[in-house]
């Protein structure tokens, strides 16, 4: 049986009792329907372990009791980031769900030049909230407890900037193929990827003056949240991360 498992903001130490919010409140004892003194575990994604706690209900209040606290040994050994170009927002929440399933440390997101609804500056606090709920959803499924970094760049150059990658990889079409470019094995990647139009030349020539390497996936054409998906689960699987 699988054990329930939170995601919560809160800093968790072993003793202390926390109250839970409405929505961590409302899933655990209207949708999952457990009753006082079931056993959960929560994680606050900062740190590599989970908290069992008991649940308290006292009549509107829902608390948990931190009984005591297990590491866990779900994160990958391989660093990876994932630069996408912001595409359709169904899109964003496969790429976000799956690639955080697979292990990725961090996704960088960016208004590429063929993206087709560019997101404004009034929209960046809402739209990253919502990403970060979707990274810790899956992280509540997975096993994970460090939800992975998303941050949003306005352009593909401010991106490229920070792309921490020791192997930087574009995915192009006349690249060789993925899998023969990771040897010797790497410790940490970098994923660049278009939206669902893909790079135009202009940013596929700034990726390569930033030392990203074209790689292939083969000659079928993926959808955005496939080519990443499949991706990033070539490159876990290179050092045995999946």
């Amino acid at each position: 049986m699988r054990n329930t498992r939170v995601f919560t903001e809160t800093g968790l130490v072993v003793g202390d009792v926390i109250d839970l919010d409405k929505a961590r409140a409302h899933y655990l004892k209207n949708v999952l329907r457990l009753k006082p003194g079931a056993v959960f575990f929560l994680f606050n994604g900062r740190e590599a372990i989970d908290y069992e706690a008991r649940l308290i209900i006292e009549g509107k209040r829902l608390a948990a009791e931190i009984l005591a606290a297990r590491p866990l040994a779900t994160e990958s050994a391989l660093t990876s980031e994932i630069i996408q170009g912001l595409g359709r927002a169904d899109h964003m929440d496969w790429t976000i769900q799956k690639t955080t399933e697979l292990g990725v440390n961090r996704i960088s997101i960016f208004n590429a030049a063929r993206t087709q609804s560019p997101l404004k500056s009034a929209q960046l606090e809402k739209k990253i909230a919502h990403w970060r709920g979707v990274a810790n959803s899956a992280c509540e499924q997975c096993g994970r407890a460090i939800v992975p970094e998303i941050a949003f760049h306005s352009g593909l150059e401010p991106a490229l900037t920070v792309a921490a990658g020791a192997c930087k990889l574009l995915l192009d079409f006349e690249g060789e193929p993925l899998a023969s470019s990771l040897q010797p094995p790497r410790s940490s990647v970098s994923i660049l990827l278009g939206p669902e139009g893909g790079l135009t030349d202009v940013e596929t020539g700034l990726a390569r003056k930033s030392e990203f390497q074209p790689v292939s996936l083969g000659p079928r054409v993926l959808r955005m949240e496939t080519a990443a998906t499949a991706a990033l689960a070539i490159v876990q699987s290179s050092p045995g991360n999946i």
